[in-house]
């Protein structure tokens, strides 16, 4: 008994030695973080007032630094704010209503140890509420080709997609959370179905697919793979959001590569933008199977043209913003969400017929548009008033990064626009760029000192408690 009460202690005071000196190594990383800049372009002095800051830990979420930097000089003096865990964090974002609508996917792999059953995926079989967007893979060709399948064999045809399909089958998945936080998925099978009989999304006579099955020895489908064949694309772009009692949803059509005829593709109200409210059911008691749309009362409240790449977001004041291609410009029109009346219609920037245009990023009271050649414009936003501000062209040239371009955070004064992001897949450092009316001021790369495989810079910094997933963070002095 005395001698183990002996290895006790002495176990006790060796693992008190190790806290110990744990605590003075975690305690000295706090001064650790060096933070290293290399100027690319312009003077540093464009970036007098900005601060970045930059969270970041290990995977583990055990050792948090939080590094604050301000820019400005050549000389970089970091402050660092280190915490220890000891049982890690575990974070997670609010749940937030949201709506995914999706439309007829023919490329697509599917494969399964136990056979394919085609029934569980075109509604005919037993309902499987956690997974309606499948019901949108168009699986009646590869049912076919699979009665004409060999056992033990793959067989392979390219068939014409309209043989199998009037119209391509939407599917939506709902998510509304409860009091306690949870998110319920809502939409049957049946109802997918009924949104797909509405819209009627025409299929084209001239879309070709290409399918593979392969049976194994006993018979069993274990694999399909379905693709357009050649350089054919054709998409239906469907953005949608929830607002008050229902779901906004911008509907165009996209191609590439695909004979089209003059009216193509019917809609049966025509592509735009429409509102499919909620039904007194999901409004009242709500049970899963009853109707989640009001199909009665759906209405498209502004037309969309083809190829109009709509893109829809939520605006302050209750408005609602439809950014769309449109006689060779980018169109920004901003809808009251109450009447659905267009408030303002502006021009943001040229966009023709094979450029492509996306979010760069956002800000309070800002927002910036970027096209794929790298020109920008940010849109200012002010008591609801809506207004094309300062424009640019990234500058992208190699020394800015290691790998590749990760999606910017943006900041913005009113006179300056603040690019910023990390220069690879779980890297600490980061690149920064300052433009200003007369174009790019300021650009640098930042390397820091905890880059390595077992840190990250994803990071909880928000009184909200929101996970947030930008990097660095930017703000004014």
């Amino acid at each position: 008994m005395k001698r183990t009460l002996i290895l006790l202690l002495a176990l006790l005071l060796a693992a008190a030695g190790l806290l110990t000196a744990g605590a003075g190594y975690l305690t000295g990383t706090e001064d650790a973080i060096q933070l290293t800049h290399h100027l690319i372009a312009g003077d540093p002095a464009a970036a007098e007032g900005i601060t970045l800051t930059l969270p970041t830990g290990d995977q583990q979420g055990r050792m948090a630094w939080v590094t604050s930097v301000d820019l400005g000089a050549g000389e970089l003096a970091p402050e660092t704010e280190f915490t220890f865990y000891p049982n890690g964090r575990r974070l997670q974002a609010q749940a937030e209503p949201s709506v995914e609508i999706y439309t007829g996917s023919t490329s697509f792999g599917m494969s399964s140890s136990g056979g394919i059953d085609f029934a569980e995926y075109t509604g005919q079989g037993e309902e499987a509420p956690d997974r309606p967007y499948e019901s949108t893979m168009m699986l009646l060709p590869a049912a076919d080709i699979a009665e004409r399948t060999e056992n033990g064999e793959t067989r392979t045809e390219t068939v014409r997609l309209s043989d199998y399909y009037d119209y391509y089958p939407i599917a939506v998945e709902l998510y509304l959370p409860d009091e306690k936080g949870n998110s319920r998925v809502y939409a049957t099978w049946e109802e997918c179905r009924a949104l797909t009989d509405y819209f009627r999304l025409e299929v084209p006579e001239d879309i070709m697919v290409e399918v593979s099955v392969t049976k194994d020895e006993a018979g069993n489908v274990m694999n399909i793979d379905s693709s357009e064949t050649g350089d054919q694309r054709f998409w239906f772009s469907c953005q949608a959001m929830i607002v008050e009692d229902g779901v906004c949803l911008a509907l165009s059509v996209e191609s590439e590569g695909v004979e089209l005829p003059d009216v193509p593709v019917a809609c049966r109200d025509g592509f735009g933008l429409y509102f499919l409210p909620f039904s007194e059911e999901l409004k009242r008691d709500y049970e899963q199977g009853d109707p989640v749309f009001d199909l009665a009362h759906v209405r498209m409240f502004c037309p969309l043209a083809w190829g109009s790449s709509p893109l829809l977001l939520a605006g302050e004041e209750g408005r609602l913003l439809l950014y769309a291609r449109e006689d060779g410009a980018l169109k920004l029109s901003v809808f009251d969400a109450d009447t659905w009346q267009c408030v303002q219609w502006e021009s943001v920037f040229p966009l023709g017929e094979e450029e492509y245009y996306s979010v760069l990023g956002s800000g309070d009271g800002f927002r910036v548009l970027a096209r794929d050649d790298g020109f920008f414009r940010v849109v200012e936003e002010k008591d609801g008033v809506y207004t094309p501000a300062l424009s640019g062209t990234r500058d992208t040239r190699e020394g800015y990064v290691r790998e590749w371009w990760y999606a910017a955070t943006c900041g913005y004064d009113g006179q300056r626009l603040v690019l910023s992001g990390i220069t690879g897949s779980g890297d600490c450092s980061c690149w920064v760029q300052v433009y200003e009316a007369e174009g790019l001021a300021y650009g640098a790369r930042i390397d820091h000192s905890l880059d390595r495989e077992d840190a990250w810079n994803v990071y909880e910094y928000r009184e909200d408690s929101y996970v947030s997933d930008l990097y660095p963070l930017i703000s004014f002095r």
